[in-house]
């Protein structure tokens, strides 16, 4: 088994996954990134290893733009699907399980490749070499990529075109754009529809020989185009208008090669529906012609073209046309029909016509006939094929099959029309995954003309893994269309500082809006301020910034490398992120800029003088600030030593100092004294009732030009390592100022002694949150075992006695992450703290809101004495 790449995960697995519409199209190997072909050998913790890495790399992805959806459904059932492969036993039997479902899956996908090919060769002898673009678009309808299409194919013989085609004013490229546009531009405006250019101009083709008509109707639209306002409409016009320019106009040749290339489209579009209609009676009747005949003029071409199309196509099958159905009165039957070979359209030779007893009836051995009885339901399938319902198409061909029994004539017809049910139903089935995938992601423009051509073509295919019907899904997508476009017309008719959140909204509505994405690409992103770098005790990088004036904005945080390039460290909608992986020695240049929906403001760099914004007063000095406590994202965002929740310790001798004790000067030479030492205020957090927030900036390395601490007042710090680069370890501004047992409570808040009985009593799970076991020294690290659900944990040391709780006045802690636990392989205790220590463990919860909860003490099993 290879090492994990986290980078080709994301590629194979993540895109994969989600391409194939989430977890349940998915097997625990393929997610934990496990060889199928080695689950029978490798050991317990191999797979065990590799889970943990992979639960790792999903933790991490959990604000990816892109698969964010995903990977919190792949958190959620973690606890599922890795029990599927933890354990030898269920393994195997899972493996076993899931080869069989693979393969199932293989043979559903290469169906339609399969089916094409074989018919390639059965015409061609091979693979003609024009052909295999096509072939590599069928396999992309089954979700095979090109590379597994060249694969499929390398089984037959790809054979030489005959001839290369000629260069071409109306190449295959722009036909496919004339008919994106031209299907795009009926769903704009309404009216009669446009299936060809000349549809367009509203010319017939009949007139296509006059070019002076062609060319006045070409410039009073472009006319009309010039008056149109911009948007979607005036874009899709004006392209049409140049397609009509490059082969309307253009001369006779290209005129009368489109001409063909409509006939050639209709013709294909309408050759399996002529086949079915003439298979049973082997004579294209009346009513299906008249169908056929008005189905041709809606794709586009005139009645007297529809005619002779229809008419060439029945002779191509060997069948002849009802002479009623070109409005001559039926002749009558004659003895000499029956022997005399009549001449069908363009002098091929058509077949007898049947007779009465003939059509119903087939001869046996014995010369006695037998009733027909596959006919019938032969004739509702192609009836229900027409109507656009498939499946029920399926229900009378499977009772056709059951109804044939010796009767050999009708195996050539059922198969047909068996084929061609076939072929509707993989198409509805392709359709039916796109449209669910795009509803899912909330891509409704994408998803509308998936669903229509449902309703026209296969309304009664039951929806995949029994969801919302057709119906409910194109009600749905067409109601999120129009909410979205209220929005982005209210928005864009208010003020100024309401269209970004209006445009975000129609967007959260409808995913692939078209005016709400044109709208905020021109939408101002105002960049973040005060980006702040800094190095917390166990090596980390926290970096925090202000946040920027534009509303419900994304922020990504990006790294300097040594060569110059920026490394993406994680995007965060909070206005701090901890770069775990910081390499250690001088301390690296951040950037942060603000995202909303795919658009970015300029960066803000953390070796920058801090900027403001426009409107913003300037910070006044430390101490004289004036803040609100009332906005807690405000006070996630300053410094302890702005923050007044933090109360000044009154100087030495004033009434309110309840200690009296002296704040130890910069000259102390002595051992660390409880002043010295550490709280997890020095991290990031403070205690309120439990419950820790980012305030303090204290205990950290930081670029001068923005740190919240004048240099001055960092002067005379004690020795240690800190986890910096250059070993010098900076203790925390706000604890030698501000006591931490009178921090974040209320005067009435009672601050047991340390040998009051109350610091003795360890709760199982303090604060609900599950705790650590197994604690344990292991080759100078600290190693325990994670509880289900923590992430983030306290480290409390204190060399005297215990730690009573995790802000003891008189402990040092620190925070570790899980990700940091991995990459050392254990919690790492600094050299500078004294041997033999307590040590203490607090599990922490992240609260939605991005708030951090400590629990209020420490469990029995997370306690240790240290003696390394």
């Amino acid at each position: 088994m290879e090492a994990f790449n986290p980078n080709d995960y994301r590629k194979r697995v993540l895109a994969g996954v989600e391409r194939r519409g989430g977890i349940e199209h998915s097997d625990p190997f393929e997610l934990y990134d496990i060889p199928l072909a080695e689950a029978d050998t490798l050991s317990d913790a191999e797979v065990a290893a590799r889970v943990a890495e992979v639960w790792g790399f999903w933790q991490r992805q959990r604000d990816h733009p892109k698969y964010r959806v995903l990977v919190g459904l792949l958190v959620e059932a973690h606890s599922i699907l890795s029990g599927l492969v933890l354990e030898a036993g269920t393994r195997r039997a899972e493996a076993a399980r899931v080869r069989e479902r693979r393969a199932q899956r293989d043979a559903d996908r290469y169906e339609m490749l399969d089916t094409a090919i074989s018919r390639l060769v059965q015409r061609y002898g091979g693979v003609p070499a024009g052909k295999v673009e096509g072939l590599t678009e069928i396999g992309a309808m089954g979700g095979l990529s090109a590379a597994e299409v060249a694969t499929r194919m390398r089984r037959h013989r790809v054979i030489a075109d005959a001839e290369p085609a000629a260069p071409s004013v109306l190449t295959d490229q722009r036909r496919r754009q004339i008919r994106q546009l031209l299907a795009e531009w009926e769903r704009l405006l309404e009216g009669p529809p446009t299936p060809t250019l000349f549809a367009l101009l509203r010319v017939e083709s009949t007139n296509a020989g006059r070019t002076r008509e062609i060319r006045l109707r070409a410039e009073a639209l472009r006319a009309r185009s010039r008056e149109l306002p911009p948007g979607r409409v005036r874009v899709v016009l004006d392209e049409l208008l140049i397609h009509v320019h490059d082969v309307l106009e253009s001369g006779d040749a290209a005129m009368a090669e489109y001409l063909r290339a409509v006939a050639g489209d209709v013709a294909t579009e309408l050759r399996p529906k002529v086949r079915a209609a003439v298979l049973v009676e082997d004579e294209l009747v009346g009513t299906d012609f008249q169908y056929l005949l008005d189905e041709a003029v809606a794709l586009g071409l005139d009645r007297a073209g529809a005619t002779r199309l229809l008419t060439g196509l029945a002779a191509e099958l060997g069948a002849s046309v009802e002479d009623s159905s070109h409005g001559v009165p039926p002749r009558t039957p004659t003895s000499s029909d029956t022997s005399l070979p009549r001449t069908a359209p363009h002098g091929t030779t058509a077949p007898r016509p049947r007779t009465a007893s003939t059509s119903s009836t087939s001869p046996t051995r014995s010369g006695t006939p037998v009733p027909r009885q596959w006919e019938a339901p032969l004739k509702a399938a192609r009836a229900a094929l027409r109507a656009g319902r498939p499946s029920e198409a399926a229900r009378q061909v499977a009772e056709a099959r059951r109804l044939l029994g010796a009767d050999d004539d009708g195996l050539t017809p059922i198969r047909s029309v068996a084929d061609e049910v076939d072929r509707v139903l993989a198409a509805a089935a392709a359709q039916w995954h796109s449209a669910s995938a795009a509803c899912a992601a909330k891509r409704y423009v994408e998803a509308v003309p998936h669903l229509e051509s449902l309703q026209r073509t296969a309304s009664d295919m039951p929806p995949p893994q029994q969801g919302r019907t057709l119906d409910e899904l194109l009600a749905e997508a067409r109601a999120a269309i129009a909410e979205a476009d209220r929005l982005v017309a209210v928005a864009q008719a208010g003020p100024a500082e309401t269209l970004l959140r209006g445009l975000v909204d129609a967007k959260a509505i409808c995913a692939d809006h078209e005016g709400a994405a044109a709208a905020l690409a021109q939408a101002p992103v105002e960049a973040p301020a005060r980006v702040e770098a800094t190095r917390t005790a166990t090596g980390s990088v926290l970096v925090v910034w202000s946040p920027s004036s534009t509303a419900t904005v994304d922020y990504r945080v990006t790294r300097l490398q040594p060569d110059g390039s920026w490394r993406v460290v994680g995007r965060t909608r909070a206005t701090e992120l901890e770069d775990g992986g910081a390499p250690a020695g001088r301390l690296p240049v951040y950037a942060v800029a603000a995202a909303v929906a795919g658009k970015y403001s300029e960066i803000a760099r953390s070796d920058t003088a801090p900027t403001l914004h426009p409107g913003a007063e300037s910070p006044k000095p430390l101490g004289e600030q004036q803040l609100s406590l009332s906005d807690p994202a405000l006070n996630d965002s300053i410094p302890a030593s702005t923050n007044p929740e933090v109360r000044p310790m009154p100087a030495q001798g004033d009434p309110g100092d309840s200690s009296g004790a002296a704040v130890p000067s910069s000259d102390d030479a002595g051992p660390a004294t409880g002043d010295d030492r550490h709280s997890p205020r020095d991290y990031g957090y403070s205690r309120g009732d439990g419950e820790f927030s980012a305030e303090s900036r204290g205990n950290v390395q930081s670029h001068g030009a923005t740190s919240p601490v004048p240099p001055e007042r960092l002067q005379g710090r004690p020795q240690g390592d800190g986890g910096g680069s250059s070993g010098e370890h900076v203790s925390s501004l706000a604890e030698r100022e501000y006591p931490l047992a009178d921090r974040g409570r209320s005067d009435g808040d009672r601050v047991p002694a340390q040998d009051d009985p109350a610091y003795r009593h360890d709760d199982p799970a303090p604060s609900g949150i599950p705790t650590v076991t197994g604690l344990a020294a292991q080759n100078g690290l600290l190693v325990f075992t994670w509880p289900s659900g923590v992430t983030e944990v306290m480290v409390v040391i204190r060399a005297d006695e215990p730690p009573s709780t995790p802000d003891d006045s008189c402990a040092r802690a620190w925070k570790v992450t899980n990700m940091r636990y991995e990459i050392d392989g254990g919690v790492r205790i600094p050299e500078s703290i004294d041997r033999p220590c307590h040590i203490a463990i607090a599990s922490c919860r992240r609260e939605a809101t991005g708030k951090l909860t400590v629990a209020t003490g420490f469990a029995d099993t997370a306690r240790i004495h240290w003696e390394c």
